[in-house]
């Protein structure tokens, strides 16, 4: 078992995920660029447990499943299109939760993703994963520093800094097993995640591949606050 959507190689995360996706790319956005730490918090508020608005800002909590939480830090300032991509890589990281705390009757993060993608393929096979080892999770996990960094025609990059150490995996009851994989515990619970997306046809953003970027790497460590 391993984390949601990284189930390939952490090959090389500052390869740009639109320069992937289409011809050429834009170069990062200095206004948008990473923030240390996840950037000053505005008030909480309370999230819908069907899903985020993106054009909000400051702390939301979303309800995947009983028990097992999403909180998610909003940029501020972002534009329509960047917003956009922001919601949609929010909306697939609780989705892909959303399906292990409901063990598997909740499939809505396959429409998230790109159906031929390697995206798609490892998302699949982490939520089966558990299904398979008869296991859920419990607890909070964070998702914060929320950015994208470049963006060109249909494809841009998306980036947050995650923290699951306030997740524990369970079996199907909901009781936590006796034994946490070291990757709910720090420092391997707080990484960088880069997601590549591309616009569709109707106009819908949705995740194509991932890599992150595990502590020590530089840019995991300024995920740490």
């Amino acid at each position: 078992m391993t984390r949601p959507g990284l189930a390939t190689a952490a090959a090389t995360l500052l390869v740009s995920a639109c320069a992937l996706l289409t011809s050429a790319c834009a170069a990062p956005d200095a206004d948008h660029g990473f923030t240390p730490g996840g950037g000053a918090a505005a008030p909480a508020a309370a999230g819908a447990a069907t899903g985020v608005t993106g054009d909000e800002t400051g702390d939301d909590v979303i309800t995947a499943a009983p028990g097992l939480r999403i909180e998610i830090d909003w940029p501020q300032g972002l534009d329509p299109v960047r917003s956009a991509v922001v919601k949609a890589f929010a909306d697939d990281f609780t989705a892909q939760w959303r399906a292990v705390g409901t063990l598997g009757e909740d499939r809505s993060y396959t429409k998230g993703i790109d159906p031929g993608s390697s995206a798609f393929r490892d998302a699949d096979k982490w939520v089966h994963g558990f299904l398979k080892d008869r296991q859920s999770a419990r607890g909070v996990a964070k998702v914060y520093s929320l950015t994208v960094p470049a963006i060109m025609g249909r494809g841009a990059e998306a980036d947050a800094c995650v923290d699951l150490t306030g997740v524990r995996l369970t079996d199907q009851e909901g009781t936590p097993l006796a034994g946490q994989p070291a990757w709910l515990k720090r420092p391997r619970a707080v990484f960088l995640q880069t997601a590549g997306l591309r616009r569709g046809d109707d106009g819908a953003w949705r995740i194509a591949m991932y890599h992150h970027a595990d502590y020590p790497d530089e840019r995991a460590k300024e995920c740490l606050r």
